[in-house]
C-alpha cells in the first residue's frame, strides 16, 4: 500500500477569534499540526491556509489537502483552485450534505464583498456526490478524489486528517472538543 500523507484543515470559532487547525496523517496515524488564525467572515482564508502549507516542513510529503466545505469562520471563503495553483497540492472539499446554492447566496448577501465571495463560490466548481459524501476538486480527477478519500478515511465518512482537525479546533476555542467530527 502507498504511503500518502494527507493534510486536513477545519475551524473553529467564536465571537473573537477563528482558529485554524491543520491535522497531517499517514496510513490513518497522526505526523503532525499545523495552526493560523483568520478574521471572521474577512477575506483571508486563502492567503492564511497557502502560508500555513507553504511554511510547512510537511509540504512537499502532502499527497491532498481535505477541506470540510469552503467557508471558514463565518463566511471567509476559501478559493480552493487559487490553493492548488499556489501549493501544487491537490484539493478536496468533503462535505455531509450538498450545500443549498440559494440559501447559501442569500446568506452572502449579508456580508461585504458579496461579488467577491461570490466568484470564489463559483470557482469552486461543480459539487459531486461520491458515496455518502460531497465533493469539489483542485488539481485532481473526480475519480482520483474518490481514491484519496477512501485512502484517508479511518472512521465514519469523513477523512481522519479533517476529524482530527475538528477535533483540536474546537477544543482551542472551546476548551473540549464538541460538534461532529
Amino acid at each position: 500500500m502507498k504511503k500518502w500523507r494527507f493534510l486536513g484543515i477545519d475551524d473553529s470559532f467564536d465571537d473573537k477569534k477563528c482558529c485554524i487547525v491543520g491535522c497531517v496523517t499517514c496510513d490513518g496515524y497522526v505526523e503532525g499540526f499545523m495552526y493560523t488564525e483568520i478574521e471572521i467572515d474577512g477575506l483571508d482564508a486563502t492567503e492564511k491556509l497557502i502560508a500555513m502549507v507553504k511554511k510547512s516542513k510537511f509540504r512537499k510529503q502532502i499527497k491532498c489537502i481535505f477541506l470540510p466545505g469552503i467557508t471558514f469562520g463565518g463566511f471567509n471563503l476559501v478559493d480552493i483552485q487559487q490553493v492548488y495553483g499556489e501549493t501544487k497540492i491537490p484539493v478536496v472539499v468533503v462535505m455531509r450534505r450538498k450545500p443549498s446554492i440559494e440559501e447559501f447566496d442569500s446568506a452572502m448577501r449579508n456580508v461585504e464583498n458579496y461579488n467577491t465571495r461570490k466568484r470564489i463560490v463559483e470557482k469552486a466548481g461543480e459539487i459531486h456526490k461520491a458515496g455518502n459524501l460531497y465533493i469539489q476538486t483542485a488539481g485532481l480527477s473526480f475519480d482520483e478524489a474518490e481514491e484519496l478519500v477512501k485512502a484517508a478515511t479511518v472512521k465514519g465518512n469523513m477523512p481522519e486528517p479533517v476529524r482530527i482537525a475538528h477535533l483540536v479546533a474546537s477544543a482551542i476555542i472551546h476548551g473540549e472538543s464538541r460538534g461532529k467530527a
